[in-house]
């Protein structure tokens, strides 16, 4: 910083020359000394007088270069800041990896991609050749006894302890009751399983066992519908094994069980006779 004379713009390096200069060659001028010398101070001072750290006031510059040497403010709050900014990281970090865990965690128990699911849903529509959409049927809405004929109501019931197997394969696994494909288990390991929801117009994901009990108990109603339908077509003997079979499902839970197992292996051997297509339709 240069320090100029304000009579004869001469130029020096400091306050104090420029002072001795004034004094020697304008005598004449002394009364603007003080006032030359106290405005160039200020200047000077103007933006040396805070700590460049904690901003702190000082009266002169000697004070504020001797207090920056030891003045750790700012470096702590910096230091501060930093490990709080580390320390976000970090946890950003670990929730990031929680959510993925949990991501992964869902998907080994569904077994099922996404994607695969996202297609499946297309609002219950199946689509045969790429020419028929059927609306599919939430579980316990198919109203069975106006949609079979006599002859299969008669040819399930024939089958005695075997009946609900063969309703069930029948009604949720073949072609001819595409809007009865509503239920479907793709892995036997995981505890669940997929149901069509009609007011959710997709498949949802629900506990394996809880399904099948109700898939179990829905056509348990519809074969003893058939009986007391048709019960004098049969012979007196088949007759009383349907009946046997009716009561001891309804009074035996292990019985139920054994019937679940199979129903379980029965849908789970027929999940690749629907196939995923690219326009999101379900081809069966």
């Amino acid at each position: 910083m240069s320090f100029i004379c304000n009579y004869c713009k001469k130029s020096y390096s400091s306050i104090q020359s420029r002072c001795n200069h004034i004094r020697k060659f304008h005598t004449d001028k002394k009364v603007n000394i003080i006032s030359n010398v106290t405005e160039s101070v200020k200047i000077c001072n103007k933006n040396v007088t805070h700590c460049i750290k904690c901003n702190y006031e000082f009266n002169n510059r000697q004070s504020k270069w001797r207090h920056e040497k030891t003045c750790n403010q700012k470096e702590d709050k910096l230091d501060l800041v930093l490990k709080e900014n580390i320390e976000m990281k970090k946890e950003n970090i670990e929730i990031k990896k929680e959510i993925e865990s949990l991501k992964n965690m869902l998907q080994k128990a569904l077994k099922i991609h996404p994607k695969t699911l996202n297609k499946m849903n297309n609002n219950g529509c199946i689509v045969n050749n790429g020419t028929m959409n059927v609306q599919l049927v939430q579980l316990g809405h198919e109203n069975l006894e106006d949609v079979l004929s006599i002859k299969q109501k008669l040819s399930i019931l024939n089958r005695q302890a075997m009946s609900i197997n063969d309703l069930v394969e029948l009604i949720h696994t073949t072609p001819e009751f595409k809007q009865f494909q509503n239920v479907c288990i793709t892995n036997l390991q995981s505890s669940f399983g997929f149901m069509y929801n009609e007011k959710a117009k997709k498949f949802i994901a629900v506990n394996k066992n809880e399904l099948l009990d109700d898939l179990i108990d829905n056509r348990m109603y519809d074969i003893n519908n058939f009986f007391k339908e048709i019960e004098n077509k049969l012979t007196p003997e088949k007759a009383t094994r349907v009946k046997k079979f009716i009561d001891r499902m309804l009074k035996e839970p292990e019985l139920k069980n054994l019937k679940k197992e199979e129903i379980k292996l029965i849908l789970y051997n027929n999940k690749d006779k629907i196939k995923i297509e690219e326009n999101n339709k379900i081809e069966i």
